[in-house]
């Protein structure tokens, strides 16, 4: 018997211990199914964008009580260690706790999923074929792509075999779009099986679409219209990245399920220029 045989076998004669490690592991598929099914159901979500990379920043939003989190590795700089301190800081939350990956890359997505991200949310989405690509890197064999080595993801080998079981069923699989092509084929990516949802990217469809910010010009509303029109015919989750209290109102109001309502950079800098501006406005 190996060294490490002898130390699961004692790990796993602590009932009481094995119980509460196990619980922590499974919990965090809980949380992600959770998700899942509140998008399935077209119930509202809320969640905000992390470009800061703290670990206490994750603690602030979950304790606030929001649905989900993203980290931002895709215009941030935060390094494969830290998405994994922010995971671990999202485990005492209620908060699912999401890696934004850089590009579609199986290689990529499954190194985010093994330090225990329970899904991911993937940018320039732009067919059907890649979003079935995103999918299937979320998932095992036979119904996907994805290499076998939850690190963190399975506690480190104590609870892979519980992960495994559940890991196809609980990762969170959310499709960014972000340019005329993927508005162009709305229909085909949002009836991917396995897609749980979309998220517009207002700023890089504004600048594709070649009205920069004029969130307001028909060609964008138009754009985001056929992607609504597509997740209602589909029932995928519809989502968008919120660039104001009042859009994300409004998204709310017309039925939209997946708000990335703030983002930590906006929060901080919102707030300390109001509360500068009160004080020197005498």
């Amino acid at each position: 018997m190996s060294v490490y045989s002898k130390f699961r076998y004692r790990y796993q004669s602590k009932g009481l211990l094995r119980e509460r490690v196990v619980g922590q592991v499974l919990r965090e598929l809980e949380k992600a199914r959770l998700l899942k099914s509140r998008l399935k159901d077209n119930k509202l979500t809320v969640g905000a964008q992390l470009s800061l990379e703290d670990s206490a920043v994750v603690e602030i939003f979950g304790a606030a009580g929001y649905d989900y989190v993203l980290i931002d590795a895709e215009h941030g700089s935060a390094t494969a260690p830290i998405v994994k301190s922010m995971l671990q800081a999202g485990r005492h939350t209620d908060t699912v706790v999401l890696a934004r990956v850089l590009r579609l890359d199986a290689e990529l997505i499954r190194l985010y999923l093994d330090l225990g991200s329970p899904g991911v949310v993937c940018p320039f989405i732009e067919t059907a074929a890649q979003a079935q690509h995103l999918v299937d890197a979320c998932r095992y064999p036979p119904l996907g792509i994805r290499g076998y080595g939850p690190r963190r993801a399975g506690n480190y080998g104590f609870d892979a075999d519980e992960y495994f079981a559940q890991a196809n069923d609980s990762m969170v699989c959310i499709a960014m779009i972000e340019s005329e092509l993927a508005i162009e084929n709305a229909s085909e990516i949002t009836a991917v099986e396995g897609l749980d949802g979309v998220l517009i990217g207002p700023m890089d469809l504004s600048i594709n679409l070649g009205v920069f910010e004029d969130f307001e010009s028909d060609r964008y509303l138009e754009a985001v219209e056929t992607v609504r029109a597509a997740c209602r015919a589909n029932g995928t989750a519809m989502g968008t990245g919120c660039y104001s209290i009042e859009h994300a109102i409004t998204c709310r109001d017309t039925g939209d399920s997946l708000l990335l309502a703030l983002g930590d950079e906006v929060a901080l800098r919102q707030g300390a220029i109001a509360t500068l501006e009160t004080l020197r406005s005498f």
